[in-house]
């Protein structure tokens, strides 16, 4: 038993290690996007890219819900070996149609928001469309890495991670060389979604994980995956959706300079939180299979992102000032303590996170999709505070994230005591 233990854990820091290289190749590549644009692109320019692709990576970050529910049913499916529900193609193509029509519809609905009140139609409709496209694509990046995730198929997890990271630096690096401008480099960031077409015409195992049924009904499942989303929804408007609710209770001649900011909170969350949401579905499928042993499991790491994040706090106070300057320019300097208060956000996020996606695999849905929203409109309740873009974004990041751990770290704790107390009870009648 010992050594199945130690066979088990050997897999899973290979898995996480597998998974966290793309992630974190992912995440470089973000930085470098935004390091193009700084450099080619003028700060109002930049402040409308940085606010576009915000609501592209909020349609991926609800689109993370549909993965991790995808992982938790493939993986349940294979446990239990009960497959009874719709393939995972059916699955992929009915989410992609119906989430890339509601990011166009949102986008156009609000484009004089997003892009300022002399914003026409004509201008929103290019950019709507990228949208729709980069989000018909990423649904099935998300079905294929939840699936491949759920059968701890790791190495074709990372394939697919790896290859939407390689092709939007290689489109938006031509775009910037080209000097295609706004719409160039957009169009290198959206298209890159249209990578896993690639990944499943020359990987087999990719189309046959894609191909596996599911553990339920199509009813049950879309009730799931319709809350794994809503909760996700509430994630990405904290984590990547940030610029929009910031934009949407700002001045439009206030917002109109706030690249430096919204380029500070992205680059603040990019280390931790980018790694960490790819590597989601090997923390789902391994807390299915692991029964009552999550507690511990749990606690180790929420103590190692609270340490790197207490770390990196330090360090973008010290060096991030300099750091921001030197990459991006002297327009995009940012004050050291805003940087190290948005890094320690960022934490509280990762924390939230973590929390989210074990309630998630411990069947506490109405806590997971509770937290988040929770987190979500405390953020939008306080800034709607008066004071500066910084104290307002800083305070809303710190204090909206803090609600909704704290109502995760309840409802785990009220379940890990629940699942104690059985135990608890066979061990006195025993003795």
């Amino acid at each position: 038993m010992e050594h199945e233990d130690v066979g088990a854990a050997q897999e899973r820091g290979r898995a996480a290690l597998l998974v966290g290289v793309a992630a974190g190749g992912s995440a470089a590549v973000s930085y470098a996007v935004m390091a193009v644009v700084a450099r080619t692109l003028s700060t109002a320019d930049a402040t409308v890219f940085l606010t576009v692709l915000s609501v592209l990576f909020f349609a991926y970050g609800l689109l993370s819900g549909l993965a991790t529910e995808v992982t938790r049913t493939s993986a349940a499916a294979l446990r239990d070996r009960r497959a009874v529900g719709p393939s995972l193609w059916r699955v992929a193509v009915i989410a992609s149609l119906a989430c890339s029509v509601a990011v166009v519809v949102f986008f156009l609905a609000g484009h004089r928001r997003l892009l300022g009140p002399g914003a026409t139609l004509d201008d929103a409709w290019p950019l709507a469309l990228l949208l729709g496209v980069g989000v018909l694509g990423y649904t099935f990046h998300s079905t294929a890495v939840g699936a491949l995730s759920g059968r701890r198929q790791w190495s074709g997890c990372a394939t697919v991670i790896g290859a939407e990271a390689s092709m939007r630096l290689a489109l938006t690096g031509v775009a910037a060389v080209a000097g295609a401008g706004l719409l160039g480099i957009l169009v290198g960031s959206t298209a890159s979604a249209l990578a896993v077409v690639l990944v499943l015409a020359v990987a087999p195992t990719v189309r046959r994980a894609m191909s596996t049924p599911t553990d339920c009904s199509g009813r049950q499942l879309s009730w799931r995956i319709a809350q794994s989303m809503l909760a996700q929804a509430s994630a990405a408007a904290v984590v990547v959706g940030f610029p929009v609710m910031l934009a949407s209770t700002t001045a439009p001649a206030d917002y109109r300079g706030a690249a430096p900011l919204i380029l500070a909170i992205s680059l603040t969350r990019a280390p931790l939180l980018i790694p960490l949401n790819a590597a989601q579905g090997v923390a789902v499928s391994y807390l299915v299979h692991a029964g009552r042993r999550f507690g511990r499991a749990l606690l180790v790491v929420a103590t190692a992102i609270t340490a790197v994040g207490v770390a990196g706090s330090l360090l973008a106070w010290a060096i991030g000032p300099w750091l921001m300057a030197t990459i991006f320019g002297a327009d995009y300097r940012v004050d050291g303590w805003v940087l190290a208060l948005l890094t320690l956000s960022a934490t509280l996020l990762a924390l939230l996170t973590v929390t989210g996606a074990t309630c998630q695999a411990t069947n506490q849905h109405a806590m997971f999709v509770g937290g988040w929203l929770t987190g979500t409109l405390t953020t939008l309740a306080l800034l709607l505070l008066p004071g500066s873009l910084e104290e307002r974004s800083v305070l809303a990041l710190l204090v909206g994230p803090s609600a909704g751990l704290a109502l995760h770290v309840v409802s785990l704790a009220r379940g890990i005591a629940a699942r104690r107390a059985p135990e608890e009870g066979r061990v006195h009648a025993d003795a």
